[in-house]
């Protein structure tokens, strides 16, 4: 145990650092979910022209969050849905508020089937001052019934420039799958000191709730990154090597 703990230390010791300034990078707002919605034209069903974005809270883009561990996002399991709300908003707005966010055919005097914008909801962590090299952002996804031909779910790493008017300088996305493990990872090395934000997006229509069954969703459970187990392996040999020492002592 000795020999194999004394190799592990050589070489492990550089991922534990990186394990270590990873765990830093999310504390500042883990179990701090936010929300940030993105707003197109409707273009024939697909993404049209930039019209707004704005924060929104986590519950109202349809997104639910358990956090797990208290300090860190590891463990959390988020469930992912297509935007209803503004649907919705729409039943009892003027005629204005109908045509604008469904497909109204009668200038919004009723409001239409389906949603009319298209929607980039956001939930995510985010940390200031970014000063790590690099993060990775694994997970799992437990369930997944989400109508893919309409919406799709995404996991992403981003960093924007605040002083650059919060630019978007990285993003670095994958495509949820169906089922089992996704991962994204980030070389930060360029983007020290701007803002990180890790997490995930749902994209599509805004959604009529009548169609909430059909069109589904998407669970997800994160886990460490893989420098996390290295760090606690490194934790691991260090305790056994003190317990080698005061068997020593007590003999």
């Amino acid at each position: 145990m000795a020999i194999s703990c004394a190799r592990f230390f050589r070489a492990a010791s550089s991922l534990a650092i990186a394990a270590v300034l990873a765990i830093a990078a999310t504390t500042a707002s883990a179990g701090n979910w936010v929300g940030y919605m993105n707003v197109f034209q409707n273009a024939s069903g697909t993404e049209g022209a930039y019209l707004f974005g704005s924060g929104w809270g986590v519950s109202d883009l349809a997104t639910t969050v358990v956090t797990s561990n208290p300090g860190t996002i590891n463990g959390d399991e988020l469930v992912l849905r297509p935007n209803f709300n503004t649907y919705t908003d729409s039943l009892g707005g003027t005629n204005v508020d109908r045509a604008y966010w469904t497909n109204s055919s009668d200038g919004g005097a009723t409001p239409g089937p389906l949603g009319n914008k298209w929607m980039n909801a956001n939930t995510f962590v985010e940390t200031a001052n970014l000063a790590v090299p690099s993060y990775t952002l694994a997970g799992t996804v437990t369930s997944n019934s989400l109508n893919t031909s309409l919406y799709t779910a995404k996991a992403f790493i981003k960093v924007l420039d605040p002083n650059n008017g919060y630019s978007t300088e990285l993003n670095d996305e994958v495509t949820l799958p169906a089922s089992g493990p996704f991962v994204v990872t980030s070389n930060l090395s360029l983007y020290q000191g701007m803002l990180l934000q890790v997490g995930f997006s749902m994209n599509g229509l805004n959604a009529n709730p009548a169609d909430a069954v059909s069109y589904g969703s998407v669970g997800v459970s994160i886990v460490p990154e893989p420098s996390t187990y290295a760090l606690l392996a490194f934790g691991g040999c260090a305790a056994a090597a003190l317990r080698r020492r005061i068997r020593r002592a007590n003999a």
